[in-house]
């Protein structure tokens, strides 16, 4: 159970119209709640506040009575017998149709002509001294937690009262102060403020009472003279409010404000909605055992700046959550997001101990143990992501997320065709990711391999434009060089140029010559100089002549194609373009390298343009590594 009052140093901020909101939003979540009515002086919530509608509002409601008792008999009876009354005795359901929760309501008592008499009679400061007050609201409170709520709101009065102290000091875990951006407020809210922030802990409250504030009545006007930033400023140096506790809530304009609507039930796209909506996840947020709550913390402390207040709330949240993997991999994620990498690699090993990692959390664990230097153990994260099943728990794949693995693999200078080979993360892609995806593995023949897998199934399978279906094929025929299936790259890039397919011709020519060379060991002079008189025409020859793979290719189909000089030109070209590029795609090998095996690769074309009889690696050993 968590006690949260509703607190104003003033009136007619809104409080109660926050409080009931607030309390469907609650219930509409499946959560039970208790709310508790102690503005005794001006008691106005009922049991009916969260069923009627501003347009059923009629005159007999205005001003209704309210039957039922509440605290003032509570605490009455008490002073009477010195026993603590039946709590259940004194709370009417006030749960509304087709609510997913519960409310229920402790009222301020009974409304009729001898409240006021009944009110006057308790002295609350004797109550406390000579009738054991503070033991009386500590059973109180045990009686409410015997309910199985999960949530009491208290209504507080305003100012500086005694029964303001009960509900500011002793009975919460949290008080949403709400206040106007006015002097007035500033002066008699830090006050306030102070006196929560000083009281210490209890055997029951073992953490220093959560504090929100909420700037609210703000005029929903233009501010050319920027007076309510200068407030807000004020307001969170004189209180000293942390990053992102500040709420504001803007002046709404509307008659059916008189009825106190539940606006989160009947008007739910308002912007005063939006703002009860807001406060109450911030208040479920900082409740360490609303589960929830504190996932939606998590998820938003991962996205932010670091707050000084968090560290102790994450550190309560590792305590509470030690044995549940789901809020422990986003405490880490939130960790890792912040640059604690440590603490992040420290819980995604925890994870791991629970046998709980989502394929996310797997690429985090992969992450974590590469930057902190467990490089085994990076590898063992990453053959679990690529290779373990993918089941309902892990919507979170992507081509980014494979991308990162893939990434992290070619940094750490290991074949990526090992991991992903019958990889069950690819499947569950959709077609156009995995192309995406094979388009990618790029680094050596088994990763050809597995490209080519990828795309002879999404072809089988895919039912899409010519125009993809083209590309994909264009990407199955290119990885088929590096894997020597010579024939089956012939014959599409053949087909291609015979039916004009949407592939662009230059690079489909120069592919072709070399499957022709590759499948029967001669060069065919023509189909090079076939590449050559397409560059011709070509008007843009940019995309080809700043592009090291392109200025290479053309440098072998120029030496075939009998414009010696254009060759060593072309190479001299191709190893200048390189040196600012840290890999580029070989002609040579069909696969991307590293810039220094690129230039070893244009050292071998150099020696055939000098008359060497040599063949490229992709002919010479098409099945061998690329190192």
């Amino acid at each position: 159970m968590y006690v949260a009052t509703f607190y104003s140093f003033k009136g007619g901020v809104g409080r109660t119209l926050a409080l009931l909101n607030v309390a469907y939003e609650m219930a509409q979540s499946g959560l039970r709640v208790l709310v508790v009515d102690f503005d005794l002086e001006a008691p106005a919530i009922h049991a009916d506040r969260w069923k009627s509608t501003p347009s059923g509002t009629t005159e007999t409601d205005v001003g209704a009575s309210f039957d039922h008792p509440g605290i003032i008999e509570y605490v009455s009876t008490y002073m009477e017998s010195m026993r603590a009354p039946e709590v259940s005795d004194h709370i009417v359901d006030a749960t509304p149709d087709n609510c997913s929760g519960a409310i229920s309501l402790m009222p301020a008592g009974r409304i009729d002509e001898g409240y006021g008499s009944r009110l006057n009679a308790i002295d609350w400061n004797e109550l406390y001294v000579d009738y054991d007050g503070y033991v009386m609201f500590e059973d109180m409170r045990a009686q409410w937690e015997a309910l199985h709520v999960d949530y009491v709101l208290l209504d507080s009065r305003t100012g500086f009262t005694d029964v303001g102290g009960i509900c500011t000091r002793h009975l919460p875990d949290a008080v949403v102060t709400l206040f106007r951006p006015d002097d007035q407020s500033l002066r008699g809210m830090k006050g306030v403020v102070q006196s929560i922030r000083n009281e210490g802990t209890t055997p029951r409250r073992q953490q220093p009472v959560a504090l929100h504030f909420v700037m609210a009545s703000i005029p929903d006007a233009d501010d050319e003279d920027g007076i309510l930033a200068r407030h807000r400023r004020a307001f969170r140096t004189a209180l000293s409010i942390p990053p992102g506790r500040l709420l504001e809530v803007r002046q709404y304009q509307s008659m059916d404000l008189l009825t106190q609507p539940i606006y989160t039930r009947t008007r739910p796209r308002t912007s005063l909605a939006g703002s009860y909506r807001e406060l109450t996840e911030k208040i479920r947020a900082l409740n360490v055992h609303d589960r929830d709550g504190v996932l939606d913390y998590l998820t938003d402390a991962g996205k932010g700046g670091p707050d000084p207040h968090d560290e102790t709330y994450l550190g309560r949240i590792r305590q509470e959550y030690a044995e549940d993997a789901g809020v422990l991999g986003e405490l880490a994620e939130t960790s890792y997001c912040r640059g604690s990498i440590l603490d992040a690699a420290d819980l995604f090993e925890r994870m791991a101990d629970l046998g709980s990692l989502s394929k996310r959390h797997q690429m985090r664990l992969a992450e974590s143990r590469h930057v902190t230097g467990d490089h085994e153990g990076a590898a063992k994260a990453l053959m679990m992501f690529f290779q373990s099943p993918v089941d309902d728990s892990s919507p979170e794949v992507n081509s980014g997320l494979i991308f990162r693995g893939l990434n992290m693999l070619e940094a750490r200078r290991e074949d990526r065709g090992i991991y992903l080979d019958g990889s069950p993360v690819i499947s569950v892609l959709s077609s156009s990711h995995q192309a995406e995806v094979a388009e990618g593995l790029d680094l050596s023949p088994p990763e050809r391999r597995v490209a080519a897998a990828i795309f002879e199934r999404i072809l089988r399978d895919g039912d899409v434009s010519p125009e993809i279906r083209d590309g994909w094929e264009w990407g199955l025929a290119f990885a088929c060089m590096a894997i020597a299936r010579f024939a089956e790259a012939r014959a599409f890039f053949e087909r291609a140029i015979n039916e004009n397919l949407n592939v662009a011709p230059i690079p489909t020519t120069f592919n072709l010559a070399m499957a022709m060379w590759a499948e029967s060991g001669e060069p065919n002079a023509e189909t090079f100089r076939q590449v050559l008189k397409a560059l011709d025409v070509e008007e843009d020859k940019s995309p080809w002549l700043d592009d090291a793979n392109g200025l290479q290719a053309l440098a072998v189909a120029a030496w075939f194609g009998g414009r010696l000089d254009d060759a060593d030109a072309y190479l001299d070209a191709a190893e200048e373009v390189i040196r600012g590029n840290r890999s580029a795609i070989s002609c040579w090998s069909y696969t991307r390298v590293p810039h220094k095996r690129f230039h070893d690769h244009c050292e071998e074309i150099h020696r055939l343009l000098s008359g060497e009889d040599l063949k490229p690696d992709f002919i010479r050993s098409p099945r061998g590594p690329e190192s």
